[in-house]
């Protein structure tokens, strides 16, 4: 039995909102994203190597941001693409609820990340998980609201 339909998005439940966004993420710019993600890995990575403190911890802060890099030019990238599918349509009207789907995604790799590579306990993993997590929310649901304002005008 299927969740019934909140009142704010009528006819579309918690769980078919992040199929829709699954769905409108299959346009995005996958390589400039994996491209970002090595960039902002090995660059964080190279910080930390400067700095002197390089260990497991910092191997899997530096994944991690990576990780949020990735998912960021990924959902930005797929709501700025001029798709007219209904995935994307939804994506570019619904910013904010778009970017749950990559902000949990984030979310749960930082988690996995810093429990597995990390030094650190579960208390650890559990606060990467909600800064990553939150971070990567934000910055997609900005510039997916961006996107849809400059969509606007022109």
């Amino acid at each position: 039995m299927s969740a019934p339909p909140r009142k704010d998005a009528p006819g579309l439940s918690r769980r078919e909102e992040m199929q829709v966004s699954s769905a409108a993420m299959s346009a995005a710019p996958w390589g400039a994203a994996g491209l970002a993600g090595g960039v902002v890995a090995l660059g964080d990575l190279g910080l930390h190597v400067i700095g002197g403190s390089l260990g497991f911890g910092a191997l899997s802060g530096s994944l991690t941001l990576g990780v949020s890099a990735f998912c960021v030019v990924a959902a930005a990238g797929a709501l700025a693409r001029a798709r007219s599918g209904r995935a994307a349509r939804w994506a570019r009207s619904n910013p904010w609820r778009f970017a749950v789907a990559p902000g949990v995604a984030v979310a749960v790799i930082a988690f996995f990340l810093s429990i597995v590579v990390g030094t650190g306990g579960v208390v650890d993993g559990v606060w990467s998980a909600l800064w990553h997590g939150a971070g990567t929310f934000a910055i997609t649901g900005v510039a997916g609201s961006m996107a849809r304002m400059r969509r606007k005008e022109s």
